[in-house]
């Protein structure tokens, strides 16, 4: 398997991050508007898959 460069996994972390917070803005919405509040449970859990993916980009650009 070939070895990614850094920038390229900062790219790929960013862009999971970026599509995570919509999905938990989306799922919050859906709550919200009183379509189950199972959406908070997935809405949270979109959210800290988004911070984890952020924490790693940042980490890897402070490397």
């Amino acid at each position: 398997m070939a070895q990614q460069s850094k920038e390229t996994l900062i790219k790929r972390y960013e862009s999971c991050a970026e599509t995570y917070k919509k999905k938990g803005d989306r799922e919050y919405a859906y709550a919200k508007n009183g379509l189950g509040d199972e959406h908070y449970g997935k809405a949270k859990e979109a959210y800290k898959r988004s911070k984890r993916n952020q924490d790693k980009a940042d980490a890897l650009k402070n490397d």
